[in-house]
């Protein structure tokens, strides 16, 4: 049962982890959708997937993640290939060129997020790394 102080919790823990998910965002985005980033995420996490399970994986509908796999063909980011297990369909995965990006963006971010974690004092710090377990447990948890 949540109690008043769990909710109050929730709430601010929701509120920072927003806020720092922006943060991280400015560090680079090379001019991508948020919707185009996660689902490259998930092609890079979880792929070579079928349309349906991207579509699942980032609650969207099927024509929503059609739109957003055909953008990222067009910038070279995906590319579609037939299934071998079921020659009907169709799987999307990142070409190099995707790959590429995501790996600089992601050099780009930690770059970025250190700059900020630089400015803390030494009290912070150990605070924030006593406190990542916690955050992982919470984050990996359904």
């Amino acid at each position: 049962m949540d109690t008043d102080a769990d909710v109050e919790l929730a709430t601010r823990l929701q509120v920072v982890v927003s806020r720092l998910m922006r943060t991280i965002r400015q560090h680079g985005a090379a001019g991508l959708t948020p919707s185009q980033m996660s689902a490259l995420a998930a092609v890079r996490s979880h792929g070579p997937l079928r349309l349906s399970q991207l579509a699942t994986l980032e609650s969207v509908g099927a024509p929503a993640a059609t739109r957003v796999v055909a953008s990222l063909e067009d910038l070279g980011l995906i590319e579609r290939r037939v299934d071998g297990a079921d020659r009907r369909a169709s799987l999307v995965d990142l070409t190099p060129t995707g790959t590429a990006m995501l790996v600089a963006l992601g050099q780009k971010r930690t770059v970025g997020l250190s700059a900020n974690l630089a400015q803390l004092s030494e009290r912070e710090r150990t605070l924030l790394e006593a406190a990542l377990p916690v955050l992982e447990k919470i984050a990996t948890e359904e």
